[in-house]
This record gives structure tokens, C-alpha cells and sequence, in this order.
């Protein structure tokens, strides 16, 4: 019987404290970043992004950059992103492109890549995709996010 007594008890503390009862101690409450979601036409191809935090996507470019003499080449994308943010913020941003075969293949930039993007500044960078091909695929998806 005690035991139940102390798990009610500690359930109901807890309870309590995520209420924000004032006089009570408070919690530490986690709240969800903001997701924004676009989509970009480009060229015949559809660029999905997606950022979470505070940043906005100004440019997006893909192109294909081939060794001189192949056909063939990587998928390169340039990223021009802007701090939104009132502080100084780093990125990561992740590019890929599916291929042919429904799979996707990308790679991931640090922006700045030292320090931190002042607020309202805008950066370009360039992500190195591990897609191959002829052309700049159908389908892009672009996601930026605070690193950890």
C-alpha cells in the first residue's frame, strides 16, 4: 500500500509541476522549433525544402559538374540560406536527389564553416551530392537544421 501511495505521490508532483501552479517549482518545458516547408520549381525539377529554426532558403541551384571528357557527373547544389534568427546561429544543410531507381543519394554542408552567421547575413554554400547522372534529377529535397 505504500507503494502505490508513493508512486500517486510522485505522479501528482509531477503533474503539478508541468501545470505551472504559480509558488510551485518550475520545469524546464521544451517547446518545438518551427518547421517551414517549400517547395521550389526549378529547371523541370522539384526541390523540396524544409528548415527547422530560424532560417529562411533564399536560392537553391542544382547542377550536374562533370569531369572534363564524361558524360556523367555529380549532383552539386547551391544553398544560399539567411539567419532570421536575433542570434548568431550555425547550420547544417543536407541535400540529395533520387534516383532512378526510387533511392536517394546526398551529402551535408556546415554553414559558416567556423563561427556562427550573424543575424539577418546571408551565406552560400555548395553541397556535393554522392547523386551521378547525366541531368539534375526530378526530385531535390533540401533540409537545414541547427547542428548538435
Amino acid at each position: 500500500m505504500k507503494t502505490l501511495a508513493a508512486i500517486t505521490t510522485f505522479f501528482l508532483v509531477i503533474a503539478v509541476q508541468l501545470s505551472g501552479i504559480p509558488g510551485l517549482p518550475e520545469v524546464e518545458r521544451l517547446y518545438a522549433q518551427s518547421i517551414k516547408e517549400q517547395t521550389l520549381d526549378q529547371n523541370g525539377s522539384t526541390i523540396k525544402v524544409k528548415v527547422i529554426g530560424q532560417a529562411d532558403i533564399v536560392k537553391v541551384k542544382p547542377y550536374i559538374k562533370a569531369k572534363k571528357g564524361e558524360e556523367e557527373g555529380r549532383l552539386y547544389l547551391d544553398v544560399v540560406i539567411r539567419n532570421t534568427a536575433a542570434e548568431p546561429q550555425a547550420y547544417s544543410i543536407f541535400g540529395q536527389g533520387r534516383t532512378d531507381t526510387g533511392g536517394w543519394l546526398g551529402g551535408m554542408n556546415k554553414v559558416p564553416k567556423k563561427g556562427k552567421l550573424d543575424p539577418g547575413k546571408e551565406v552560400m554554400t555548395k553541397i556535393k551530392t554522392r547523386y551521378e547522372g547525366k541531368s539534375v534529377p526530378k526530385e531535390i529535397r533540401v533540409e537545414v537544421f541547427n547542428p548538435q
